[in-house]
């Protein structure tokens, strides 16, 4: 397992006693992502003396088990659970080798990485003592009767509205776009004239047209959860051409107008989708069928799905075309995620594992957890969005989207974002202060 170790803030005190250890529990994607993202961690690491720690999930990036290549050749090792006792065993092996075993342990992460902050509190309360878990969907399972799936294509929908600062039209002109697209799917002529509108390399099969309407609907996916009110590549386009500040707002102006007909509509959401498939303009045409569906979805994260049903919107979340702006895309298909899970894997989904391992929202029996998320995230409607007790804690955040709290500070954070940080950083200080060693006066001998 790869991982980033920075001491440069590390404040050891006379009698031996150590600043706390901030260790990020890795997620799905180079561990180098991490690094370079979570300001929250750098950002308050000098004031309270703080190791930092960013370890790498197994099977992403450089940490490979069986070698290059180890999803293809044994993915059986890959798994959550896996993926925390690597995380227990570096914390006991760092906190011995530094002589640190009185460090309290504070875990960070966002999206799944914040599933594992929070699991680690859970799993391993011995190691850790605290954990930030932002934008952590831990009860996003399709098999929580709690969890309506089509929550998370409204949330996208209203970011899409006035109510998230979009041009109010926009939201109605995009399931009109939709509506369009499948007018035209049964015929050649309907078919060519998609082909043309939305640039694509190759004619449009009938077969392939749902494709083309995933490949617009994860475009939007991805400006709801990037959000941002900067300019960032972190959800989509790239270091020299990031999404725009408020992606989704910006992508709304191209579709503002009340009264657009099909061929204005076409091209106004081909220019909406733009910035996340061609943000530096150099492409020529796009090749659908790479980019949505489960082909889109990289293999590791399609191995904890099949396996464990980790969080996955698409395909699996359906949308209703009633309550958001896409299509009605049916009821959750067991079946169909069944034969796909056993042609690519050789495995059958566990339904009900996440809830017997982990238990899903029920933290009546943990402590020492933030979680937080942000109102324009999608993901927050599988989040913990309310006090569990005084000590497991719920931030519901205006104007955030994915995990923004963890990211570094900006000159256009939204008011709330700044509060949230410092509520974060007074539960950190108390968990700090509350593992420090106690000292007790001298025993008086009972006469």
């Amino acid at each position: 397992m790869r991982y980033f170790f920075c001491d440069q803030y590390w404040k050891i005190s006379k009698d031996g006693s150590a600043g706390p250890i901030f260790f990020y529990a890795g997620n799905e994607s180079d561990v180098e992502v991490y690094v370079n993202a979570t300001g929250l961690m750098w950002e308050n690491a000098a004031a309270l003396g703080a190791l930092l720690i960013f370890a790498e999930h197994r099977y992403y990036g450089k940490s490979q088990p069986l070698g290059p290549g180890s999803i293809d050749t044994e993915p059986g090792y890959l798994s959550a659970e896996q993926a925390l006792a690597d995380y227990a065993q570096l914390i006991h092996y760092l906190r011995g080798s530094l002589g640190a075993q009185r460090c309290p342990v504070i875990a960070f992460g966002g999206s799944y990485g914040g599933m594992l902050a929070a699991w680690l509190r859970r799993k391993y309360p011995a190691l850790v003592q605290g954990a930030i878990a932002a934008s952590a969907p831990v009860g996003a399972f399709v098999s929580n009767p709690k969890f309506d799936t089509s929550t998370y294509w409204k949330v996208v929908t209203d970011d899409a509205s006035a109510a998230g600062g979009a041009s109010e039209p926009c939201a109605p002109n995009v399931r009109r776009t939709f509506a369009a697209i499948f007018e035209r799917r049964a015929s050649l002529q309907g078919r060519q004239q998609l082909s043309e509108a939305f640039h694509l390399c190759e004619p449009l099969a009938e077969s392939d047209v749902e494709a083309l309407a995933f490949w617009l609907q994860g475009a939007f996916d991805a400006y709801a959860m990037g959000n941002y009110p900067y300019p960032s590549s972190y959800m989509g386009g790239t270091a020299d051409h990031p999404l725009p500040a408020w992606p989704m707002r910006v992508a709304c102006q191209h579709l503002s107008q009340a009264d657009m007909q099909d061929d204005g509509l076409f091209e106004a959401i081909q220019k909406a989708v733009a910035p996340m498939y061609n943000a530096s303009g150099s492409k020529e045409c796009y090749k659908v069928s790479e980019l949505a569906g489960p082909a889109a979805t990289p293999k590791t994260w399609l191995y904890l799905w099949c396996t464990e049903q980790m969080p996955q919107e698409m395909p699996y979340f359906p949308a209703n075309g009633r309550n958001d702006m896409f299509w009605d895309q049916g009821p959750f298909n067991k079946s169909r995620i069944e034969a796909e899970c056993l042609d690519t894997f050789g495995v059958a989904p566990r339904y009900s594992w996440a809830e017997i391992e982990f238990g899903l929202t029920d933290y009546s029996a943990s402590s020492n957890i933030v979680f937080s998320n942000g109102e324009l995230d999608p993901w927050h409607t599988g989040g913990v969005l309310h006090d569990v007790s005084e000590t497991v804690v719920a931030l519901v955040i205006p104007d955030a989207a994915h995990h923004l709290d963890l990211m570094f500070s900006h000159p256009d954070d939204p008011p709330a974002v700044v509060e949230a940080r410092k509520t974060e950083v007074q539960h950190i200080e108390r968990w700090v202060k509350e593992h420090a060693p106690k000292t007790h006066a001298a025993a008086v001998p009972v006469m």
